[in-house]
């Protein structure tokens, strides 16, 4: 009786340890869940901060392009007023 209740005892000390085992597994591959998950939002931080730079090169790209076509402006109307300049110049010349 004394081996069967040792035998008995002996396998239920092992079911533990194998639990505590697997509890101990188990909490690994809940940390590195964590940890992918961390490495997940540090990326889609990154992915958010490229997205912003993004947009603030289209802004910038949109402001250059507004001064290219004020400087296309404003070179047609000097070209106008040299125009105007010439056209003045003839007459003087002509009379």
């Amino acid at each position: 009786m004394f081996l069967l209740r040792y035998a008995v005892t002996n396998i239920l000390y092992q079911i533990a340890d194998e639990s505590f085992i697997l509890a101990n597994e188990s909490l690994i591959l809940v940390n590195e869940s964590f940890i992918l998950v961390h490495e997940a939002l540090i990326l889609a931080d990154e992915s958010l901060i490229l997205a912003d730079e993004s947009l603030i090169l289209v802004n910038e790209s949109f402001i250059l392009a507004d001064e290219s076509l004020i400087l296309v402006n404003e070179s047609f109307i000097l070209v106008n007023e040299s125009r105007g300049l010439i056209a003045e110049t003839f007459y003087i010349v002509a009379n």
